[in-house]
């Protein structure tokens, strides 16, 4: 990383930039007479000159990024900036572009064509076309950067129109699938997992907002028999009452003394409910598969409107709700409109 500091000459204010010079591996130093602004923009062209060996070169249109060298800047961006499972999805995406490229090539050598053709490709991987659109925001995101470093003028994502997305189908359980999961758990004999497995049921929580570090025992208000959600999508925590099941079993675990009251690790849950799954032979489900189950009961049972459910589950807007159980709602709707057969 370069420095920079101000100082005061017969000439007026100006800023000396230190970085170390990529040929010699020395401590070099440049003065500079501009406004401080102006001096910022070069102190970050040196970095980036400096970080990629090109050091020297004034001319910017003979300077040629490779994507590794881009992704390398990008990815300590990420790790300065972003969460952990922001990062693990970029780089799910990242393998999968370079595959496409087939090897490294120039950042300005990457096109609209190039970005739609990786789009067609994905699709025709059976990937969903909301995974495309996640893959394609990512993209976007590092192209923005490659703009913001001055390793391109424009971005070519922006010319890419993400996939439009198709008819959302939930995959929640069956009253019967429910009772099979519990039945494999138990015998099993692994009553920490149940007592998981039975909380996301009956909160309708993302995996990680029952995971500590964001569900600690600070969420939990045993007083007034509420837990607090630490939303993981940028949305406002929320409150869960705590009925008799989810009472109980986080008493039971306050009581055995554990620092905090679920201390899986992420994806050893996702894994382990896989596990159940089959031994259960529950098909097409998976951990967010509970999540929904929570939603889809509240609605077909009537216990709950499609606003309550919407506040519970923390969905930025009713419509996201909408979309999800847009079937049940239905039904719903039919059932009610049906019944005034027996009213009138």
């Amino acid at each position: 990383m370069a420095t920079i500091k101000k100082i005061n000459r017969d000439k007026g204010p100006a800023y000396i930039i230190g970085f170390m010079h990529p040929d010699t591996n020395k401590w070099t130093t440049r003065t500079v007479y501009c406004t401080q602004a102006d001096a910022m923009k070069i102190k970050s062209q040196i970095e980036a000159d400096v970080a990629f060996g090109r050091f020297g070169l004034e001319n910017d249109k003979k300077r040629k990024y490779l994507w590794s060298q881009l992704l390398d800047r990008y990815k300590k961006y990420s790790k300065r900036n972003k969460s952990q499972k922001t990062i693990d999805r970029e780089e799910f995406v990242f393998k999968a572009f370079k595959i496409f490229l087939g090897g490294d090539v120039y950042v300005n050598e990457i096109t609209a064509e190039t970005i739609g053709n990786y789009k067609q490709k994905r699709l025709g991987k059976d990937k969903t076309a909301a995974t495309v659109s996640i893959e394609l925001r990512v993209l976007r995101a590092v192209f923005n950067k490659a703009v913001e470093w001055k390793y391109i003028t424009k971005n070519p994502a922006n010319d890419v129109k993400l996939p439009k997305s198709e008819d959302i189908t939930v995959r929640f359980l069956t009253r019967n699938e429910v009772e099979n999961l519990i039945k494999a758990i138990k015998d099993d004999n692994n009553i920490p997992f149940l007592r998981l497995v039975l909380a996301y049921l009956h909160t309708g929580a993302r995996r990680n907002e029952l995971l500590d570090p964001q569900f600690t025992w600070e969420s939990v208000n045993f007083d007034e028999k509420k837990i607090m959600i630490n939303g993981v999508k940028g949305e406002n925590n929320r409150y869960i009452p705590l009925n008799k099941v989810l009472f109980d079993i986080l008493n039971e675990i306050k009581k055995e003394g554990a620092p905090v009251p679920f201390s899986f690790k992420p994806y050893f849950v996702s894994h382990k409910i896989s596990e159940y799954y089959t031994t259960a032979k529950i098909t097409g489900a998976n951990l967010h598969s509970l999540r929904k189950t929570f939603g889809s009961r509240l609605i077909q049972e009537g216990k709950a409107d499609l606003y309550v459910v919407s506040r519970l589950l923390g969905h930025k807007s009713l419509r996201t709700t909408e979309r999800y159980y847009v079937d049940l709602i239905s039904a719903n709707y039919k059932q009610a409109v049906e019944s005034l057969e027996d009213l009138m």
